[in-house]
């Protein structure tokens, strides 16, 4: 067993970690990303150099490093997609299977180690992952009730929680071969592992739309809108979205010379005093931005129309000139922003502000929700099409097995 190429590799990637955790170099989702590459790519020349592999191993090295390359290109071509998260995750599964099958010839370690690793983490997850899920929902229920108003938006960690413990009742007492309970319970476990693996692709697409950060070379920066105080005060939540769109014009203006501006994009509601535009230049002006920096869209009511609006005036501005444009929202938001950016035909970045960890939960629960209705027709088609095969299945089990 050849061990000290990946002996190297795994010093490699400790130091990486200790830089990143005494904060020499930041946290890049791409450097483990190429770490990994570089240990299938090293274990897969040792391995090929001494044992006679055959075809099957590598259609699947091609097959890894080949699903990477269309995952990168079409991350990199339009990351405001869904195919962006299905690809993504494609990638991992393949990337898993690899490893798993490059440990059989015991030529190096590192396989073994990470088949060992995986392994664990999913023993650990099946046996144990729902309950602790619930647990961590009912938790997280009860900060945001603590902190938080408690409006139906600020429920759906409890609610889910509540569902988990009524789904593991259900199966303990009420789940038993042949009755109509357990078909009950079959139709629930397709649909939640079907929601599961669609909610795991908006994850995915959302996490790297936040990881690949817009280049320094804007023309407008769009801050979404958002409630107001007592009708005329910017919340901290909206706030938090003009800090970092502040933020990123004074470090673009730095590093270049440019300086963005900024568009306020936000109507008044039928409980707010003024636009939330005016509120949110009010905001930006007190923080040392200059009025002639800022640009207020006060019509919109929704994200769509935010971008919709927003569009119309850089191309008013513009003149059939090109520009670069990144709106600017909370990380958990932004993924959905992209979709009606895209959807308006706006070529547009986007940068999220950091949203409290407790309030992540129900808002991307909340952002899964929407999207899932954005799309609700492939969905309702699916739908059918499971509860006709799982209808089908029951009555040639109940007529001809049972």
């Amino acid at each position: 067993m050849v061990i000290i190429p990946d002996l190297l590799l795994i010093l490699a990637l400790i130091i990486y970690l200790v830089l990143v955790r005494i904060k020499k170099v930041r946290f890049c989702l791409t450097a483990l990303v190429l770490w990994l590459g570089a240990v299938l790519l090293v274990d897969a020349v040792i391995t090929y150099s001494k044992i006679d592999l055959g075809a099957f191993f590598t259609f699947m090295l091609v097959l890894v490093l080949g699903s990477w390359l269309i995952s990168y290109l079409i991350i990199h071509k339009d990351k405001r997609r869904l195919l962006t998260g299905y690809v993504f995750n494609l990638s991992i599964v393949i990337t898993i299977g690899y490893i798993v099958i490059l440990c059989f010839p015991f030529s190096t370690p590192l396989p073994i180690i990470l088949t060992f690793v995986i392994g664990i983490m999913a023993f650990v997850l099946m046996s144990f992952g729902g309950y602790a899920l619930i647990i961590y929902l009912l938790w997280n229920a009860r900060t945001v009730w603590k902190k938080e108003s408690r409006s139906p938006g600020n429920m759906l960690t409890l609610l889910l929680g509540i569902a988990g413990l009524l789904l593991i009742l259900f199966q303990h007492f009420l789940l038993k071969d042949g009755s109509i309970f357990a078909y009950i319970y079959m139709v629930i476990a397709i649909f939640l592992i079907y929601y599961f693996f669609s909610f795991m692709t908006i994850l995915t697409s959302s996490l790297l739309f936040n990881h690949l950060k817009p280049k320094f070379d804007q023309d407008y920066l769009i801050v979404l809108g958002a409630g107001l105080i007592n009708g005329e005060t910017v919340t901290p939540l909206l706030a938090g979205r003009i800090d970092a769109a502040l933020t990123f014009a004074k470090e673009q203006l730095a590093r270049t010379g440019k300086q963005p501006l900024l568009i306020m994009s936000g109507g008044k509601g039928q409980d707010e005093k003024l636009p939330e535009a005016v509120a949110m230049e009010n905001y930006a002006l007190s923080q040392g931005m200059l009025k002639s920096e800022i640009i207020t869209e006060e019509n919109s009511k929704t994200t769509l129309q935010n971008l919709q609006f927003s569009k119309a005036l850089m191309d008013e501005r513009s003149q059939g000139k090109p520009y670069h444009s990144t709106f600017v929202s909370n990380d958990y938001h932004i993924f959905r922003a992209g979709l009606f950016a895209k959807k308006v035909g706006l070529k547009s970045e986007g940068l999220g502000s950091r949203t409290a960890s407790y309030f992540l939960p129900n808002a991307f629960i909340r952002e899964f929700v929407a999207i899932i209705l954005m799309h609700k027709k492939r969905h309702i088609a699916f739908t059918v099409l499971l509860l006709i095969l799982i209808a089908a299945v029951i009555v040639i089990n109940v007529k001809f097995v049972g």
